[in-house]
């Protein structure tokens, strides 16, 4: 807890140091979460799966909140008060709907959706799985090879 409220800060002094090194330091921090979760979720086409329902449902929350919301500074102050109870709440909610991702696909078109799934699954092992390991881990490689 206490990493991630570092890593908020860094965020922000780096936002308003060099604003051009923001996106950046966004895709390092999302490519360490995807890591962690496709190495929890066993590295395959569930773990892929997983981490795109999570983040789609995530994103999703996050827009309706700020669409919800009276204006901008009555979303950071809706987003402060309720941080701990309802986003907590609704990640966990979130974390339980990208356990069970294939449902979704299974109970799109009943027999399609399972032929869908199939089709997905051959495509991903077939050519999707190697590229997008080597974009997961190319920066933890260098991180490796660099001396502390």
């Amino acid at each position: 807890m206490i990493a991630h409220g570092r890593e908020a800060k860094h965020l922000g002094v780096t936002l308003k140091d060099e604003p051009r090194a923001f996106p950046g330091e966004c895709l390092r921090i999302f490519r360490r979460f995807a890591r962690k979760m496709w190495k929890a979720r066993g590295g395959g086409f569930y773990a892929c799966g997983f981490v795109i329902t999570f983040v789609m449902l995530e994103i999703r929350m996050f827009v309706l909140d700020i669409f919800e919301a009276e204006g901008v500074g009555a979303f950071f102050e809706e987003m402060v008060t309720e941080m701990l109870f309802k986003y907590l709440s609704e990640s966990i909610q979130n974390t339980i709907s990208a356990f069970i991702w294939p449902v979704y696909f299974i109970e799109l078109y009943p027999p399609w959706g399972m032929v869908f799934l199939v089709g997905l699954y051959l495509l991903f092992s077939r050519w999707l799985k190697k590229p997008l390991e080597g974009w997961l881990f190319s920066d933890e490689a260098e991180h490796e090879r660099t001396p502390v």
